[in-house]
């Protein structure tokens, strides 16, 4: 955990909980008949601490926090163009993660945008994106003619992470401090699709977890989230999740941001 003097809000964050019966837990991500259930665990409200680190960003490293902040411009704006995101956007992010991380290739493999008028609202939900094996399945999907050989090295999973609109004045991204996780509060969660399923990691509530959070971010801001790493002796992986902030004002902006997932390999 970093040690330092900052402020912190009080929030409720949500966290994972076991079924009651015992079953395997599960998210279905799929549209599914109005009243049926898409998960089937508990949600486990607690009010947290988090710190706002304005001020304290370069304080935080990827491989020992699991996350990292930088502010960088990019001359990019179209975020309704889908095609223009894939063509102009993504290769400024690999290089951008290339040059953070030093990695020799980083592949995009999805992004999300949330705006408010689309479908895509903030997750209230603390959790991890990949688990283990839905990190090294990742893999052989995205990059099935050399798998085995990029599996063979260290290889990450890091979300890239900005506003679009700015600044964020309402669900601010609250990260988890990875060197503070214990193994045993996270959880595999299957993560239904129709034509396969993957998993993500449910995190479970313990008051000797940390989170942080950047008050005010703006669109030359951004923050690279670990969602798995294959080596030992660093951090892992980051929990993550939107909440509401306390001190938002009544007319608050809406919070419009993009995450684009990626791949990360080392030679």
């Amino acid at each position: 955990m970093a040690t330092m003097t900052m402020t912190s809000v009080e929030a409720p964050l949500t966290f994972y909980a076991p079924p009651i019966d015992g079953s395997v837990p599960y998210n279905i991500v799929y549209e599914v008949p109005e009243g049926e259930k898409t998960f089937n665990y508990i949600h486990d409200v607690h009010n947290v601490p988090i710190t706002d680190v304005r001020g304290h960003e370069s304080d935080f490293k990827l491989d020992v926090n699991g996350f990292e902040f930088e502010h960088r411009k990019f001359e990019f704006s179209d975020w309704t163009d889908e095609d223009k995101i894939k063509v102009e956007y993504y290769p400024a992010v690999i290089e951008a993660i290339k040059a953070r991380t030093g990695a020799s290739k980083v592949v995009v493999f999805d992004h999300t945008i949330r705006t408010k008028v689309g479908n895509r609202n903030p997750v209230m939900f603390v959790h991890v994106d990949q688990t283990p094996k839905s990190a090294e399945d990742r893999v052989r999907l995205h990059c099935p003619e050399d798998a085995d050989t990029l599996l063979s090295k260290r290889f990450q999973i890091i979300n890239y992470w900005k506003p679009i609109t700015g600044p964020v004045e309402e669900f601010p991204l609250a990260l988890g401090d990875a060197s503070d996780m214990k193994e045993s509060d996270l959880v595999s969660v299957e993560h239904r699709y129709r034509d396969r399923t993957g998993a993500t990691g449910g995190v479970q509530y313990n008051p000797n977890q940390h989170y942080y959070y950047f008050s005010g971010m703006n669109t030359d801001d951004e923050v690279l989230i670990k969602c798995y790493d294959s080596v030992d002796g660093v951090a892992k992986r980051t929990p993550h999740t939107a909440f509401i902030d306390p001190t938002s004002p009544a007319n608050a902006r809406p919070r419009e941001s993009i995450e684009i997932r990626t791949l990360v390999f080392y030679d």
